[in-house]
């Protein structure tokens, strides 16, 4: 573990999380439902992220997660694992009444593949054409990009203290996906 640790902290790294729940949240009111549910800001335009929790009536957080705007009116959640019941219900029953929104439990469709660590970029050229520099692809924006063929919505955030991105790969794609992005993680493959 301390080796795994010194490698993503020096290098980078990449970790299965396709555990975590992710709904896709839609509709005409959607952006009214999430900005009244979410303490953050997801006002955002399209193709910026925010980093955000649920509070109960108390001002205590029921909820950590990651509201990605994918379009005018669609939103893509990911939270906890442990979470994705709780989260979903916790959404839903907080929609306005009368609010035209739908909410998709889509975790079974994506696999997430975490690929952080202050070589992630480097890694990330190797695989994609996409432009992924910062200044193409700052932090707390989601863009589609393709990795081997394989379409891939990617998420640059990071909870290791280093640059990194979610990838969310659809779920029959995912080890094509992972093999690459480990390949490109190591000196040698």
């Amino acid at each position: 573990v301390g080796a795994e640790h010194r490698h993503v902290r020096g290098a980078v790294g990449v970790f299965d999380q396709s555990s975590f729940a992710k709904y896709e949240v839609s509709g005409p009111d959607a952006l009214k439902a999430l900005d009244w549910i979410c303490a953050g800001d997801v006002t955002k335009p399209v193709g910026r992220l925010t980093y955000t929790q649920l509070l109960n009536t108390r001002g205590g957080i029921e909820a950590d997660l990651t509201v990605a705007r994918l379009a005018d009116d669609r939103f893509y959640i990911v939270t906890g694992t442990g979470f994705r019941t709780h989260d979903r219900a916790w959404i839903a029953e907080r929609v306005p009444a009368g609010s035209s929104v739908r909410i998709d439990d889509v975790t079974e469709a994506w696999g997430t593949l975490s690929l952080m660590g202050p070589k992630a970029r480097d890694a990330l050229v190797k695989v994609t054409t996409a432009d992924v520099s910062n200044t193409a692809f700052p932090f707390a924006h989601v863009r589609d990009i393709d990795i081997a063929g394989v379409p891939v919505r990617a998420l640059r955030v990071t909870y290791v203290g280093e640059l990194g991105w979610e990838l969310h790969v659809p779920i029959d794609r995912i080890g094509e996906v992972f093999t690459v992005a480990d390949c490109s993680s190591r000196e040698k493959c």
